[in-house]
Protein backbone atom coordinates (compact mmCIF):
# COMPACT_ATOMS: atom_id res chain seq x y z
CA UNK A 1 0.00 0.00 0.00
CA UNK A 2 2.98 2.45 0.83
CA UNK A 3 4.05 2.05 -2.57
CA UNK A 4 0.38 2.32 -4.13
CA UNK A 5 -0.12 5.53 -1.94
CA UNK A 6 3.59 7.06 -3.19
CA UNK A 7 2.16 5.61 -7.52
CA UNK A 8 -1.24 7.74 -6.25
CA UNK A 9 0.67 11.09 -4.56
CA UNK A 10 2.88 10.83 -8.38
CA UNK A 11 -0.22 10.51 -10.20
CA UNK A 12 -2.42 13.47 -8.18
CA UNK A 13 0.94 16.13 -9.05
CA UNK A 14 0.56 14.84 -13.01
CA UNK A 15 -3.08 15.46 -12.76
CA UNK A 16 -2.46 18.80 -11.29
CA UNK A 17 0.29 20.01 -13.83
CA UNK A 18 -1.99 18.63 -16.86
CA UNK A 19 -4.95 20.06 -15.92
CA UNK A 20 -6.73 22.71 -18.16
CA UNK A 21 -10.22 24.71 -16.66
CA UNK A 22 -10.85 27.86 -18.89
CA UNK A 23 -14.70 28.68 -18.28
CA UNK A 24 -14.53 31.04 -20.92
CA UNK A 25 -13.87 28.23 -23.27
CA UNK A 26 -15.77 25.98 -22.40
CA UNK A 27 -18.53 29.03 -22.50
CA UNK A 28 -18.12 29.40 -25.90
CA UNK A 29 -18.04 26.18 -27.34
CA UNK A 30 -21.35 25.36 -24.98
CA UNK A 31 -22.83 28.20 -27.01
CA UNK A 32 -21.73 27.28 -30.65
CA UNK A 33 -22.44 23.42 -29.64
CA UNK A 34 -26.17 25.20 -29.05
CA UNK A 35 -26.58 27.74 -31.69
CA UNK A 36 -25.46 24.73 -33.83
CA UNK A 37 -27.70 22.08 -32.63
CA UNK A 38 -30.65 24.90 -32.65
CA UNK A 39 -30.20 25.59 -36.37
CA UNK A 40 -29.51 21.32 -37.32
CA UNK A 41 -26.17 21.20 -37.69
CA UNK A 42 -25.78 18.41 -34.49
CA UNK A 43 -22.62 17.03 -36.24
CA UNK A 44 -20.97 20.50 -36.21
CA UNK A 45 -22.03 20.80 -32.50
CA UNK A 46 -20.94 17.77 -31.71
CA UNK A 47 -17.14 18.02 -33.34
CA UNK A 48 -16.62 21.82 -31.03
CA UNK A 49 -17.54 19.22 -27.90
CA UNK A 50 -14.94 16.80 -29.06
CA UNK A 51 -12.50 19.42 -29.62
CA UNK A 52 -12.49 21.24 -25.92
CA UNK A 53 -9.16 19.78 -24.09
CA UNK A 54 -10.62 19.32 -20.62
CA UNK A 55 -9.65 16.73 -17.71
CA UNK A 56 -10.12 13.33 -18.90
CA UNK A 57 -13.76 12.96 -17.07
CA UNK A 58 -15.28 15.87 -18.30
CA UNK A 59 -13.95 14.31 -21.90
CA UNK A 60 -15.88 11.57 -21.66
CA UNK A 61 -18.99 13.01 -20.78
CA UNK A 62 -18.33 15.98 -23.27
CA UNK A 63 -18.07 12.99 -26.37
CA UNK A 64 -21.08 11.41 -24.82
CA UNK A 65 -22.74 14.40 -25.15
CA UNK A 66 -21.86 14.69 -28.76
CA UNK A 67 -22.57 11.53 -29.77
CA UNK A 68 -26.29 11.79 -28.56
CA UNK A 69 -26.15 15.48 -30.65
CA UNK A 70 -25.86 13.70 -33.50
CA UNK A 71 -28.02 11.15 -32.75
CA UNK A 72 -30.73 13.91 -32.09
CA UNK A 73 -31.00 12.12 -28.73
CA UNK A 74 -29.89 15.01 -26.66
CA UNK A 75 -33.29 15.82 -24.67
CA UNK A 76 -33.78 12.25 -23.80
CA UNK A 77 -30.22 11.53 -22.81
CA UNK A 78 -28.24 14.83 -20.75
CA UNK A 79 -29.69 13.65 -17.27
CA UNK A 80 -28.17 9.84 -17.75
CA UNK A 81 -24.73 11.79 -19.33
CA UNK A 82 -24.54 13.77 -16.27
CA UNK A 83 -25.46 10.72 -13.64
CA UNK A 84 -23.33 8.65 -15.48
CA UNK A 85 -20.30 11.26 -14.83
CA UNK A 86 -20.84 11.36 -11.73
CA UNK A 87 -20.49 7.68 -10.78
CA UNK A 88 -17.50 7.39 -12.73
CA UNK A 89 -16.13 9.92 -11.05
CA UNK A 90 -16.81 8.30 -7.70
CA UNK A 91 -15.76 5.01 -8.46
CA UNK A 92 -12.40 6.82 -9.55
CA UNK A 93 -12.59 7.90 -5.58
CA UNK A 94 -13.47 4.83 -3.94
CA UNK A 95 -9.65 3.43 -4.09
CA UNK A 96 -8.17 7.06 -1.98
CA UNK A 97 -10.98 6.31 0.66
CA UNK A 98 -10.15 3.28 0.98
CA UNK A 99 -6.52 3.76 1.18
CA UNK A 100 -7.56 6.25 3.54
CA UNK A 101 -8.62 4.05 6.43
CA UNK A 102 -6.92 0.99 5.38
CA UNK A 103 -3.76 2.21 5.49
CA UNK A 104 -3.92 2.98 9.82
CA UNK A 105 -5.91 -0.04 10.34
CA UNK A 106 -3.01 -1.74 8.54
CA UNK A 107 -0.64 0.06 10.22
CA UNK A 108 -1.89 -0.55 13.83
CA UNK A 109 -2.49 -4.54 12.93
CA UNK A 110 1.50 -3.87 11.87
CA UNK A 111 2.44 -2.40 15.70
CA UNK A 112 0.47 -5.05 17.64
CA UNK A 113 1.43 -8.35 15.89
CA UNK A 114 5.38 -7.33 17.38
CA UNK A 115 4.08 -6.65 20.43
CA UNK A 116 3.51 -9.79 21.43
CA UNK A 117 7.09 -11.07 20.79
CA UNK A 118 8.45 -7.65 21.86
CA UNK A 119 7.40 -8.65 25.16
CA UNK A 120 7.95 -12.07 25.38
CA UNK A 121 11.84 -10.77 24.78
CA UNK A 122 11.10 -8.54 27.63
CA UNK A 123 10.17 -11.08 29.92
CA UNK A 124 12.86 -13.32 29.10
CA UNK A 125 15.57 -10.23 29.43
CA UNK A 126 16.16 -10.24 25.77
CA UNK A 127 16.38 -6.93 24.87
CA UNK A 128 17.73 -7.72 21.46
CA UNK A 129 14.32 -8.86 20.57
CA UNK A 130 12.19 -5.99 22.78
CA UNK A 131 14.05 -3.33 20.11
CA UNK A 132 14.28 -5.47 16.87
CA UNK A 133 9.83 -5.63 17.57
CA UNK A 134 9.23 -2.21 18.66
CA UNK A 135 11.27 -1.15 15.51
CA UNK A 136 9.16 -3.14 13.62
CA UNK A 137 5.66 -2.11 15.13
CA UNK A 138 6.15 1.63 15.29
CA UNK A 139 7.57 1.44 11.68
CA UNK A 140 4.72 0.21 10.61
CA UNK A 141 2.68 2.72 12.35
CA UNK A 142 4.43 5.14 10.94
CA UNK A 143 3.76 3.99 7.15
CA UNK A 144 0.14 3.18 7.94
CA UNK A 145 -0.33 7.08 8.80
CA UNK A 146 1.49 7.92 5.71
CA UNK A 147 -0.68 5.79 3.53
CA UNK A 148 -3.69 7.44 5.34
CA UNK A 149 -2.35 10.75 4.58
CA UNK A 150 -1.55 10.68 1.38
CA UNK A 151 -4.14 8.84 0.48
CA UNK A 152 -7.18 11.54 2.38
CA UNK A 153 -5.41 14.63 0.84
CA UNK A 154 -5.71 13.16 -2.59
CA UNK A 155 -9.58 12.12 -1.99
CA UNK A 156 -9.87 16.06 -0.85
CA UNK A 157 -8.32 17.57 -3.65
CA UNK A 158 -9.58 14.91 -6.44
CA UNK A 159 -13.39 15.71 -5.01
CA UNK A 160 -12.85 19.45 -4.85
CA UNK A 161 -11.44 18.74 -9.10
CA UNK A 162 -14.36 16.29 -9.81
CA UNK A 163 -17.13 18.64 -7.98
CA UNK A 164 -15.80 21.55 -10.25
CA UNK A 165 -16.01 19.10 -13.28
CA UNK A 166 -19.38 17.87 -12.21
CA UNK A 167 -20.54 21.93 -11.74
CA UNK A 168 -18.78 22.75 -15.32
CA UNK A 169 -20.89 20.04 -17.09
CA UNK A 170 -24.15 20.46 -15.58
CA UNK A 171 -23.48 24.39 -17.14
CA UNK A 172 -22.66 23.01 -20.52
CA UNK A 173 -26.17 20.74 -20.81
CA UNK A 174 -28.19 24.33 -19.54
CA UNK A 175 -26.48 26.17 -21.99
CA UNK A 176 -27.36 23.65 -25.15
CA UNK A 177 -30.52 22.42 -23.26
CA UNK A 178 -31.24 26.52 -23.46
CA UNK A 179 -30.32 26.89 -27.02
CA UNK A 180 -32.08 23.71 -28.28
CA UNK A 181 -35.29 25.02 -26.06
CA UNK A 182 -35.44 28.19 -27.99
CA UNK A 183 -35.64 26.48 -31.43
CA UNK A 184 -38.85 24.79 -30.36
Amino acid sequence: MFAWSLALLGSLINEYTSRRRILRELEDASMKAGDLTKVGRAEEAALILKGYKSPVQVMRALEELARSLEGGLFQLKFEKILQDAELSMAKALDPMRIGAKAGPILGLMGTLIPMGPALIGLSQGDIRALADNLVIAFATTVIGLVVGGICYGALIIKSRWYGQDLSDLEYVVEIIRGKVDEAT
